[in-house]
């Protein structure tokens, strides 16, 4: 079970509400956005994106009661872009705790700040699982739509030429 937090849909794939910005991706369908005392949740079709708010530390407990919270709300394979715009605090104790072949499919740090840029470095090293790291929201994007594919298609691949 997940800590209870004040979350509210701010936002669903018509219309957004407070003025909250809604990130439009090529051929991604916005469905909904959750909001959090520390950030945003972006739901698409098969990608979530997390946003958090400026100088906020978030726990250990915090990031395992929001993987609760995605498993309960969103089905299917989905990645995970974490979208680095602010400056903030994370344990990254996290990672170690995400299973490797099992949803997210992978995950993509974006930031263009030192700071956040050697923060990703380190957990990055600790997640089993596939991350990287982008500058851009599209680089990410782009590679994350090359793992998830493949997955659901169960494309064979052969040694043989």
């Amino acid at each position: 079970m997940y800590i209870s937090y004040n979350v509210s849909i701010v936002a669903d794939s018509k219309f957004a509400m407070n003025n909250l910005p809604i990130m439009n991706i090529t051929g991604k369908e916005l469905k909904k956005v959750y909001n959090f005392d520390e950030g945003n949740l972006y739901f698409y079709n098969d990608l979530i994106i997390g946003e958090v708010h400026q100088g906020v530390h978030i726990s250990f407990e915090t990031l395992k009661s929001y993987y609760e919270f995605v498993k309960e709300n969103y089905s299917g394979p989905f990645s995970y872009i974490s979208y680095r715009k602010n400056s903030y605090s994370i344990d990254p104790r996290i990672y170690a705790m995400l299973p490797e072949n099992g949803s997210p499919k992978g995950i993509a740090f974006v930031t263009n700040q030192k700071f956040s840029t050697l923060n990703a470095r380190v957990e990055k090293a600790l997640y089993k699982g596939r991350c990287e790291l982008f500058t851009t929201l599209n680089a990410a994007v782009n590679w994350l739509d090359t793992l998830v594919p493949l997955d659901d298609q169960k494309v064979p691949f052969s040694d043989k030429s």
